[in-house]
């Protein structure tokens, strides 16, 4: 109970900065580029306390909704307020459907609002690799070991033993089991050279995946550990980061294929919500106990944080990614379109996805993807 009553309050605090990274992506770039932010809040509404400056450079603080008239102000000015729901943030940015509204982010010029709509990805993506990079540094599991080789099958044939660790499949650095799947997956029937360490040794090894294979292994007949790496620079670390993001957004990339082929479940692929997140984030919190050690948060943190940019360049009306889309549009037609029907288009996805958060989240509840 305490474990969990813990672990909620940790997914909470990562949910919270999250989001805020990404609303500060784009509260700073909006601020940069000349949009007016009418409101940047900490967490969510209602609003408990606000700060505004006015145009004699005097801050004036009060609570509530009673905030000052831009009037009052001497003119536009950025709201700063602390909410009642201590989650995440937002941003309230001037007319983003009404290109009449100087100053507004639809009356700006189409990279403008670009650069815009792409900040809060930019930024959830600088913080996974700032993620990242720390703890490839403090130590990673990074390499892929193999913990048990079953009988007379194809890796028992070829030699590979337990607690060998694979360096590399068909010369591609191997740091993930998935990486391991797709090569196997994608050589069935063909032979696949390893590059294998087995204590001092480095041996090369070839093992020819088979086609079928019994319920309950794979192609090869090995169970895929991983093996912790504890020497890596800042410089090393910095470049595994990158690795790793790109190596997630690939993932995505090659999904669809891998669900048509059954390489991998419907379970595992399917989209989870916030009781997920939150069963997710009491798994990590448990290992990181048992092991003593920060890595299964903080890759938790940075795959949500990758997450959380994946999701938001999806191109579905309501998102950054569906803004983006009218943007392209825009772009392409050489006018744009009618600012009042993007803003229903997008006011119906915003449904539509509160209406799919719904249906995600009672699958969480009755189906669970970590077992409680």
């Amino acid at each position: 109970m305490a474990l969990s009553v813990g672990s909620f309050f940790v997914f909470v605090l990562v949910l919270g900065v999250l989001i805020f990274v990404h609303e500060f992506g784009h509260f700073i770039t909006s601020k940069r580029l000349g949009v007016v932010v009418e409101e940047f809040g900490f967490g969510f509404p209602p609003r408990l306390l606000g700060v505004v400056k006015g145009a004699d450079g005097r801050w004036r603080w009060f609570w509530g909704q009673k905030a000052p008239k831009p009037e009052e102000l001497g003119g536009p000015h950025t709201i700063y307020s602390l909410n009642w729901i201590p989650v995440g943030g937002f941003n309230r940015l001037k007319g983003e459907d009404d290109p009449t509204a100087p100053g507004s982010l639809a009356a700006a010029p189409k990279k403008v609002r670009m650069v815009i709509l792409l900040a809060g990805v930019t930024f959830n993506l600088i913080f996974a690799f700032l993620i990242f990079t720390i703890g490839f540094h403090l130590g990673w599991p990074d390499r892929v070991s193999i913990t048990d080789v079953a009988a007379d099958t194809p890796a028992a044939q070829a030699g590979l033993l337990p607690n060998d660790i694979i360096v590399s499949a068909e010369g591609t650095d191997i740091h993930l089991g998935a990486q391991l799947s797709q090569i196997t997956y994608g050589h069935l029937g063909k032979p696949v050279n390893l590059v294998v360490k087995r204590g001092d040794q480095t041996l090369a090894i070839t093992v020819t995946p088979r086609t079928q294979w019994p319920t309950g292994q794979g192609p090869m007949g090995i169970v895929m550990g991983q093996t912790l790496v504890t020497d890596y620079t800042w410089l090393q670390a910095a470049t595994r980061a990158a690795q790793e993001i790109y190596f997630q957004f690939d993932l995505l990339i090659h999904l669809p294929g891998q669900l048509v082929r059954g390489e991998v479940s419907t379970q595992m692929a399917r989209p989870i919500g916030f009781v997920g997140m939150n069963d997710l984030t009491r798994q990590a919190v448990q290992a990181s106990e048992q092991v003593n050690a920060l890595y299964p948060l903080l890759d938790l943190i940075g795959l949500l944080s990758v997450g959380v940019a994946i999701s938001n360049l999806l191109p579905l009306p309501g998102l950054d990614g569906g803004r983006i889309v009218f943007v392209l549009l825009e772009a392409v037609r050489g006018r744009r379109i009618d600012p009042r029907r993007e803003g229903m288009v997008h006011l119906a996805g915003i449904a539509a996805f509160l209406i799919l958060m719904v249906i995600i989240t009672y699958q969480d509840i009755v189906s669970p993807i970590v077992p409680r």
